[in-house]
Protein backbone atom coordinates (compact mmCIF):
# COMPACT_ATOMS: atom_id res chain seq x y z
CA UNK A 1 0.00 0.00 0.00
CA UNK A 2 1.05 3.61 -0.55
CA UNK A 3 2.84 5.30 2.32
CA UNK A 4 1.11 8.49 3.38
CA UNK A 5 3.84 9.51 5.83
CA UNK A 6 7.40 8.41 6.42
CA UNK A 7 9.48 9.80 9.28
CA UNK A 8 13.14 8.82 9.61
CA UNK A 9 15.35 9.58 12.63
CA UNK A 10 13.58 12.84 13.44
CA UNK A 11 14.95 14.62 16.50
CA UNK A 12 13.98 17.89 18.18
CA UNK A 13 15.75 19.39 21.18
CA UNK A 14 15.32 22.41 23.41
CA UNK A 15 18.24 23.81 25.41
CA UNK A 16 20.21 20.64 24.84
CA UNK A 17 17.46 18.24 25.92
CA UNK A 18 15.60 16.02 23.47
CA UNK A 19 11.83 16.50 23.17
CA UNK A 20 11.76 13.91 20.36
CA UNK A 21 14.71 11.62 19.70
CA UNK A 22 15.35 9.58 16.54
CA UNK A 23 11.65 9.09 15.78
CA UNK A 24 10.98 6.77 12.84
CA UNK A 25 7.63 5.52 11.58
CA UNK A 26 5.96 4.68 8.27
CA UNK A 27 2.20 5.06 7.98
CA UNK A 28 0.14 3.63 5.15
CA UNK A 29 -2.57 5.65 3.45
CA UNK A 30 -6.16 5.25 4.59
CA UNK A 31 -5.55 4.83 8.33
CA UNK A 32 -6.79 6.65 11.42
CA UNK A 33 -3.78 6.79 13.75
CA UNK A 34 -3.62 7.93 17.36
CA UNK A 35 -0.47 9.31 18.99
CA UNK A 36 -0.41 8.45 22.69
CA UNK A 37 2.06 8.87 25.52
CA UNK A 38 2.46 10.63 28.86
CA UNK A 39 2.56 14.39 29.33
CA UNK A 40 5.79 15.80 27.96
CA UNK A 41 6.39 12.76 25.76
CA UNK A 42 6.77 14.83 22.58
CA UNK A 43 3.41 14.10 20.94
CA UNK A 44 2.67 17.66 19.84
CA UNK A 45 6.34 18.30 19.12
CA UNK A 46 6.35 15.35 16.72
CA UNK A 47 3.42 16.79 14.74
CA UNK A 48 4.95 20.26 14.59
CA UNK A 49 8.32 18.91 13.50
CA UNK A 50 6.67 16.87 10.74
CA UNK A 51 5.08 20.10 9.50
CA UNK A 52 8.30 22.11 10.00
CA UNK A 53 6.49 24.46 12.34
CA UNK A 54 9.46 24.04 14.67
CA UNK A 55 13.07 23.30 13.68
CA UNK A 56 14.41 19.77 13.97
CA UNK A 57 17.99 18.80 14.76
CA UNK A 58 18.03 16.17 12.05
CA UNK A 59 15.78 13.68 10.31
CA UNK A 60 13.74 13.23 7.18
CA UNK A 61 10.00 13.49 6.50
CA UNK A 62 8.19 12.42 3.34
CA UNK A 63 4.52 12.92 2.50
CA UNK A 64 3.39 10.40 -0.13
CA UNK A 65 7.03 9.92 -1.09
CA UNK A 66 7.82 13.62 -1.44
CA UNK A 67 9.34 16.22 0.91
CA UNK A 68 6.93 18.55 2.69
CA UNK A 69 7.87 21.49 0.44
CA UNK A 70 6.40 19.61 -2.53
CA UNK A 71 3.33 18.26 -0.77
CA UNK A 72 2.31 20.97 1.71
CA UNK A 73 -1.01 21.59 -0.02
CA UNK A 74 -2.01 17.99 0.62
CA UNK A 75 -1.58 18.32 4.40
CA UNK A 76 -4.12 19.93 6.75
CA UNK A 77 -3.38 20.78 10.38
CA UNK A 78 -5.69 21.46 13.33
CA UNK A 79 -3.70 22.95 16.25
CA UNK A 80 -4.59 22.82 19.91
CA UNK A 81 -7.35 25.25 20.84
CA UNK A 82 -5.02 26.95 23.33
CA UNK A 83 -2.83 28.12 20.43
CA UNK A 84 -5.60 30.03 18.65
CA UNK A 85 -6.53 33.70 19.21
CA UNK A 86 -10.27 33.36 19.76
CA UNK A 87 -10.69 37.15 20.00
CA UNK A 88 -9.54 37.66 16.41
CA UNK A 89 -12.32 39.51 14.54
CA UNK A 90 -13.34 36.81 12.07
CA UNK A 91 -16.58 34.89 11.75
CA UNK A 92 -17.09 31.16 11.39
CA UNK A 93 -17.62 31.11 7.62
CA UNK A 94 -14.56 33.23 6.86
CA UNK A 95 -12.50 31.00 9.16
CA UNK A 96 -13.47 27.95 7.12
CA UNK A 97 -12.89 29.78 3.82
CA UNK A 98 -9.24 30.14 4.90
CA UNK A 99 -8.94 26.40 4.38
CA UNK A 100 -9.44 26.88 0.63
CA UNK A 101 -6.39 29.16 0.24
CA UNK A 102 -3.74 26.43 -0.23
CA UNK A 103 -5.51 25.28 -3.41
CA UNK A 104 -6.06 28.74 -4.92
CA UNK A 105 -2.53 29.51 -6.06
CA UNK A 106 -0.71 32.82 -5.89
CA UNK A 107 -2.69 36.09 -6.21
CA UNK A 108 -6.10 34.35 -6.37
CA UNK A 109 -8.83 35.15 -3.89
CA UNK A 110 -11.66 32.90 -2.72
CA UNK A 111 -14.93 33.51 -4.51
CA UNK A 112 -18.43 32.09 -4.61
CA UNK A 113 -17.24 28.55 -5.25
CA UNK A 114 -14.93 28.60 -2.21
CA UNK A 115 -17.63 30.07 0.03
CA UNK A 116 -20.09 27.38 -1.06
CA UNK A 117 -17.46 24.73 -0.37
CA UNK A 118 -16.87 26.24 3.07
CA UNK A 119 -20.62 26.15 3.82
CA UNK A 120 -20.71 22.49 2.82
CA UNK A 121 -17.86 21.77 5.23
CA UNK A 122 -19.76 23.56 7.98
CA UNK A 123 -22.77 21.37 7.22
CA UNK A 124 -20.59 18.28 7.55
CA UNK A 125 -19.63 19.28 11.08
CA UNK A 126 -23.11 20.53 12.04
CA UNK A 127 -22.12 24.21 12.30
CA UNK A 128 -23.90 25.75 9.29
CA UNK A 129 -26.27 27.75 11.54
CA UNK A 130 -23.31 29.53 13.15
CA UNK A 131 -21.72 30.80 9.94
CA UNK A 132 -21.91 34.48 10.92
CA UNK A 133 -20.86 34.08 14.56
CA UNK A 134 -17.52 35.42 15.73
CA UNK A 135 -15.36 32.40 16.60
CA UNK A 136 -14.84 33.55 20.19
CA UNK A 137 -18.59 33.35 20.84
CA UNK A 138 -18.64 29.58 20.39
CA UNK A 139 -18.26 26.80 22.93
CA UNK A 140 -15.09 24.71 22.98
CA UNK A 141 -16.69 21.88 21.07
CA UNK A 142 -18.13 24.25 18.48
CA UNK A 143 -14.76 25.92 18.00
CA UNK A 144 -13.10 22.57 17.45
CA UNK A 145 -15.70 21.60 14.85
CA UNK A 146 -15.14 24.89 13.01
CA UNK A 147 -11.41 24.27 12.75
CA UNK A 148 -12.07 20.74 11.59
CA UNK A 149 -14.32 22.25 8.90
CA UNK A 150 -11.44 24.55 7.90
CA UNK A 151 -9.23 21.48 7.48
CA UNK A 152 -11.95 19.73 5.46
CA UNK A 153 -12.13 22.75 3.14
CA UNK A 154 -8.53 22.15 2.18
CA UNK A 155 -9.48 18.72 0.78
CA UNK A 156 -6.16 17.30 1.97
CA UNK A 157 -4.83 13.76 1.81
CA UNK A 158 -3.18 13.85 5.24
CA UNK A 159 -4.82 15.39 8.33
CA UNK A 160 -2.90 16.13 11.54
CA UNK A 161 -4.91 17.05 14.65
CA UNK A 162 -3.38 18.04 17.98
CA UNK A 163 -5.56 17.09 20.99
CA UNK A 164 -8.91 17.73 19.24
CA UNK A 165 -10.97 16.20 22.08
CA UNK A 166 -9.59 18.28 24.97
CA UNK A 167 -12.16 20.49 26.67
CA UNK A 168 -15.12 19.67 24.43
CA UNK A 169 -18.54 18.19 25.07
CA UNK A 170 -19.43 14.55 24.43
CA UNK A 171 -21.68 15.44 21.47
CA UNK A 172 -18.87 17.28 19.69
CA UNK A 173 -16.44 14.45 20.41
CA UNK A 174 -18.78 11.90 18.83
CA UNK A 175 -19.32 14.17 15.84
CA UNK A 176 -15.59 14.73 15.33
CA UNK A 177 -14.56 11.09 15.60
CA UNK A 178 -17.36 10.21 13.17
CA UNK A 179 -15.99 12.70 10.64
CA UNK A 180 -12.43 11.44 11.11
CA UNK A 181 -13.57 7.88 10.48
CA UNK A 182 -15.41 9.00 7.34
CA UNK A 183 -12.18 10.63 6.10
CA UNK A 184 -10.36 7.37 6.75
CA UNK A 185 -13.06 5.45 4.89
CA UNK A 186 -12.59 7.81 1.93
CA UNK A 187 -8.91 6.87 1.74
CA UNK A 188 -7.52 9.84 3.67
CA UNK A 189 -4.90 9.44 6.39
CA UNK A 190 -5.50 10.99 9.81
CA UNK A 191 -3.06 11.41 12.74
CA UNK A 192 -4.47 12.51 16.09
CA UNK A 193 -2.62 13.41 19.28
CA UNK A 194 -4.81 11.80 21.93
CA UNK A 195 -4.77 11.60 25.72
CA UNK A 196 -7.78 9.47 26.72
CA UNK A 197 -6.42 5.94 26.70
CA UNK A 198 -9.79 4.42 27.55
CA UNK A 199 -11.00 5.16 24.00
CA UNK A 200 -7.81 4.51 22.06
CA UNK A 201 -8.69 1.08 20.69
CA UNK A 202 -12.25 2.22 19.90
CA UNK A 203 -11.16 5.27 17.96
CA UNK A 204 -7.99 4.29 16.09
CA UNK A 205 -6.79 1.68 13.59
CA UNK A 206 -3.16 2.13 14.63
CA UNK A 207 -1.38 3.74 17.55
CA UNK A 208 1.99 5.43 17.90
CA UNK A 209 3.24 5.04 21.48
CA UNK A 210 5.84 7.68 22.25
CA UNK A 211 7.90 8.88 25.16
CA UNK A 212 10.48 11.05 23.38
CA UNK A 213 11.34 7.97 21.31
CA UNK A 214 8.68 6.05 19.38
CA UNK A 215 8.34 2.92 21.48
CA UNK A 216 5.76 1.09 19.41
CA UNK A 217 3.57 1.45 16.34
CA UNK A 218 0.92 -0.98 15.25
CA UNK A 219 -2.64 -2.20 15.61
CA UNK A 220 -4.25 -0.43 18.55
CA UNK A 221 -5.09 -3.58 20.50
CA UNK A 222 -1.51 -4.84 20.18
CA UNK A 223 0.10 -1.55 21.19
CA UNK A 224 -2.14 -1.20 24.24
CA UNK A 225 -0.55 -3.92 26.33
CA UNK A 226 0.25 -3.54 30.00
CA UNK A 227 3.96 -4.08 29.37
CA UNK A 228 4.28 -1.50 26.60
CA UNK A 229 2.27 1.10 28.46
CA UNK A 230 4.12 0.53 31.72
CA UNK A 231 7.36 1.28 29.87
CA UNK A 232 5.95 4.41 28.22
CA UNK A 233 4.15 5.80 31.26
CA UNK A 234 6.85 4.72 33.75
CA UNK A 235 4.32 2.66 35.66
CA UNK A 236 1.70 5.40 35.99
CA UNK A 237 -1.07 3.75 33.97
CA UNK A 238 -4.42 5.56 33.84
CA UNK A 239 -7.52 3.32 33.80
CA UNK A 240 -5.54 0.18 34.67
CA UNK A 241 -7.66 -0.53 37.72
CA UNK A 242 -10.88 -0.38 35.73
CA UNK A 243 -9.82 -2.21 32.60
CA UNK A 244 -6.86 -4.40 33.43
CA UNK A 245 -4.80 -2.58 30.83
CA UNK A 246 -4.94 1.08 29.98
CA UNK A 247 -6.64 0.94 26.60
Amino acid sequence: MQQALRVENLSVSYAGHYAVEDASVSIEAGLLVGIIGPNGAGKSTLLKAILELIPSDHGRVEICGRPLQQSRRTVAYVPQRSEIDWQFPINVLDTVVLGTYPNLGWFNKPGRHERQAALECLRRVGMQDFAQRQIGELSGGQQQRVFLARALAQNADLYLLDEPFVGIDALSERAIIGILKSLRDAGKTVLVVHHDLSKATEYFDRLILINKRILNYGVAAEVCTAGALTKAYLGDLPFTNQLGVAC
